[in-house]
């Protein structure tokens, strides 16, 4: 009852302080299909993967956010084996909203860069389904873009437009989001983000990447076809070394 009691309270005083600072936990792995596999190695590669999971933390205001990776002890990183991810970020990546931008600060090659792009928009469309998660109402929000299926699970009682990563642009904040892509081969492959516990601390900082280069996503993509072919020349040439 004590517990019951304490969720709403919480609830109720998010709800009442939305210029707060929220913190939200949320935890991040991939759910690849097995099915479709027939590589030996791609599979023992997607089963290593699918044991593995990320941590990250969202402190967020109606105005800006801060999202960024954490660590936490979990029996997931124990696991050994080669393993691939695709949609944790190992990077800071910082929302404006009053602005319009996001910076994603990287440290590319010994680089410090923060890369400058405007706010992705979601096409949201918000669905009857209603469900309850971490002792909240939520409402079920979905679009789909090519070959994915976006879901979302928001809270309107959070009244933050925002969500993990660049995902936001609901009337509550987002604490469940799967992304489900449909590979060539036909097999459903998942990235989920769940939200773990949710807070208000007033103590908790937003910080805006400031120290390093400001390129924007263009650029950024100009840096990484130019290093590209470096790299691509400089393998030919010891190629090339080698046959003489």
């Amino acid at each position: 009852m004590k517990k019951l009691l304490s969720v709403a309270l919480l609830s109720a005083s998010l709800f009442l302080t939305a210029q707060e600072k929220v913190v939200v936990e949320y935890e991040f792995y991939n759910v690849f299909d097995l099915s479709k596999e027939t590589n030996p190695k791609m599979l023992e590669i997607y089963k290593n993967s699918n044991e593995q999971k990320s941590f990250y933390e969202l402190v967020t205001t109606v105005d800006e956010s801060l999202y960024k990776k954490i660590e936490r002890v979990d029996n997931s990183q124990s696991k050994k084996g080669t393993s691939i991810s695709f949609g944790g970020v190992g990077n800071d990546f910082y929302k404006n909203f009053s602005e319009n931008i996001s910076l994603t600060f990287m440290d590319y090659n010994g680089k410090k860069l923060i890369i400058k792009d405007s706010l992705k928009v979601q096409p949201w469309i918000i669905q009857k389904d209603k469900s309850t998660y971490l002792g909240y109402d939520v409402k079920k929000a979905t679009y789909q873009e090519k070959s994915n299926t976006y879901t979302a699970w928001f809270a309107p009682k959070l009244a933050i437009k925002n969500g993990p990563i660049e995902y936001a642009g609901l009337p509550g904040l987002i604490l469940k989001l799967e992304i489900v892509n449909i590979d060539k081969k036909g097999g459903e492959n998942k990235r989920i983000y769940n939200a773990t516990n949710i807070k208000i601390d007033s103590k908790a900082k937003i910080e805006r990447p400031t120290k390093g280069q400001i390129v924007s996503q263009k650029e950024f993509d100009q840096i990484i076809e130019e290093d590209n072919k470096k790299f691509d020349e400089m393998y030919n040439n010891k190629v090339e070394t080698k046959i003489d």
